[in-house]
């Protein structure tokens, strides 16, 4: 959180800066009527294009281009992240909707609220996070089922599902109350945008993790503990 927290303060900034803009410049609401024409016409093919776009795309160029970070296995990776991400798209698309089928449409402060909350403590927690989580696990082992088993601690819950969640929460609380605000033909693609980013940071945690076993199975990590 520490490193990246520069960049999610510029999100955050981002995202209010698109609330303001749509709601107070004219002209930047008609930027976003293709996107949300998009919307209507597809569903949820126009849902998996877009999360496709920005958290498989856009992140594996980053991906592929940080040596530090960069997979054994690049292209595979890749193809296989921007897969995931897209079927999530399809996902994030039916639970907009439901949403707003549930708590309706209005900008109200306490519909925001609901929605967030519903968002963040029920459908992150028991879906997004742990599936991410093991994902992302499984992608930091160089797509090896055998390693992911061989690897996987004890304690997976407090080194990867809990710091997954947490910076999930710090990410995605102030995000969502944004996109929340716009119209339900729009939700999904913003999302997508900040997702983006959080592929990064999950790409980072599970890059991290790897790193981490090395350390304390080396002979140096022993000595000190």
């Amino acid at each position: 959180m520490r490193v990246n927290m520069v960049p999610m303060m510029a999100l955050w900034a981002f995202a209010a800066v698109l609330v303001v803009g749509y709601f107070c410049v004219p002209h930047v609401k008609s930027w976003f009527l293709p996107f949300q024409r998009w919307q209507m016409e597809y569903g949820w093919k126009a849902a998996f294009i877009s999360r496709l776009f920005f958290c498989g795309v856009i992140p594996c160029v980053f991906l592929l281009s940080v040596k530090r970070i960069r997979p054994r296995k690049p292209i595979l990776t890749a193809c296989v992240q921007a897969l995931w991400c897209g079927l999530w798209g399809v996902a994030g698309d039916f639970f907009f909707r439901l949403q707003d089928a549930l708590f309706g449409g209005s900008l109200e402060s306490m519909t925001l609220i609901c929605k967030t909350a519903v968002d963040q403590f029920v459908w992150t927690v028991f879906v997004i996070a742990p599936t991410h989580s093991v994902f992302f696990f499984w992608v930091g082992r160089d797509l090896s089922v055998k390693r992911t088993v061989e690897e996987w601690p004890s304690d997976f819950i407090g080194r990867f599902y809990l710091p997954n969640l947490i910076a999930n929460w710090v990410v995605w609380i102030p995000a969502q109350c944004a996109i929340y605000a716009f119209p339900l033909l729009l939700q999904v693609h913003l999302a997508g945008l900040v997702g983006s980013f959080w592929m990064l940071v999950s790409l980072h945690l599970g890059a991290r993790s790897v790193r981490n076993d090395a350390v304390e199975c080396s002979p140096v990590s022993a000595a000190s503990g």
